[in-house]
């Protein structure tokens, strides 16, 4: 019965192309990556792969497309986290199988062509972090669960791999941000940015509407080139007449900015902890790594951006 259900929400994605699709997808992919935090190898996993396959195949949104791929890494480690990689055959080849996971990314039903696939910016550097994953076997370096759970712990998880054995999930309930390797927690930071942006709105018609204008291969410049678009700052008396899109760059295709104003609580909330952070991975130094490749944003700025974003995040009783 559950697998019926389940084949039959898939097969919706491939003929559903209304925008309102896109909230739908969204709980879809999740619905997988919570599944494939089973280590138990449950006996319905061939039938969650072929299913998740299918489902990044008719999948249209970006985050759907990042959450399907690391649903699927954790499908693919062995149930053995000490396992080392196989010299040839199946499971030997990480980053082949990553990349045939991107080439069919929203590609429908025909096979993947070279070149086909996703472009955007996030979803590459999360399937370059889920081919390290597969390498070390150590998803909690570089995947997460839920975007909400994860921001707002620190977290801690056991080195011992006789404990890893035993563990029931890939990611445990004590898995914070701060297990998460550097990369990952900037690419993070800026994937709860764009869903702060764009899936938001009092009804699904609403969220739908910011997820279809959102649903490019592009990033918007507010991630790339000018953070100040995001208005951090912004009260809810300074706010009473801004509209979506009304602080955005005068070209910028996706009219998602500003952020919700300071009072209103942000779909995905980032913890006040988890923004300071940020603040040092951004570096100091011209040849540190501290911005992703897709931040052209001066350092000064994104500094003084996460600190804005650091200091909105703080609880009531210290402002």
């Amino acid at each position: 019965m559950a697998r019926e259900t389940l084949r039959r929400w898939v097969d919706r994605l491939a003929t559903d192309f209304r925008e309102g699709a896109r909230v739908y997808e969204l709980t879809l992919a999740q619905g997988f990556r919570l599944a494939a935090n089973c280590r138990t190898y449950p006996a319905h996993r061939s039938v969650l792969i072929e299913e998740a396959e299918k489902a990044l195949r008719h999948s249209r949104f970006w985050y759907s497309h990042l959450v399907l791929i690391q649903a699927l890494t954790l499908l693919a480690l062995p149930h053995d986290p000490g396992e080392t990689l196989r010299e040839r055959g199946h499971g030997s080849d990480p980053r082949g199988l990553v990349g045939f996971w991107t080439s069919i990314a929203g590609g429908g039903n025909p096979a993947p062509q070279p070149g086909s696939g996703t472009a955007h910016p996030l979803v590459l550097e999360v399937a370059e972090l889920c081919v390290e994953a597969l390498i070390d076997r150590h998803p909690e370096r570089h995947c997460w669960l839920d975007e909400r759970e994860i921001v707002g712990r620190v977290g801690s998880v056991s080195p011992q791999p006789g404990i890893r054995r035993l563990q029931k999930s890939w990611l445990p309930p004590s898995h914070g941000w701060a297990v998460l390797e550097p990369r990952a927690q900037r690419l993070l930071a800026d994937v709860m940015l764009l869903l702060n942006l764009a899936d938001r709105g009092r009804d699904n018609d609403q969220r739908a509407r910011r997820l279809s204008r959102a649903s490019r291969a592009e990033l918007p410049p507010c991630l790339t080139i000018d953070r100040s678009a995001m208005r951090v700052t912004l009260t809810r008396r300074q706010a009473h007449d801004v509209q979506p899109g009304a602080t955005c760059i005068d070209d910028c295709p996706f009219r998602l900015c500003p952020l919700p104003p300071k009072g209103d609580e942000l779909p995905y909330q980032m913890d006040e902890a988890f923004c300071a952070h940020q603040i040092d991975l951004v570096g100091r130094w011209f040849r540190s790594p501290g911005r992703a490749d897709w931040q052209a944003v001066n350092r000064e700025d994104l500094r003084t951006f996460w600190r804005e974003m650091s200091e909105r995040m703080a609880p009531a009783w210290r402002k």
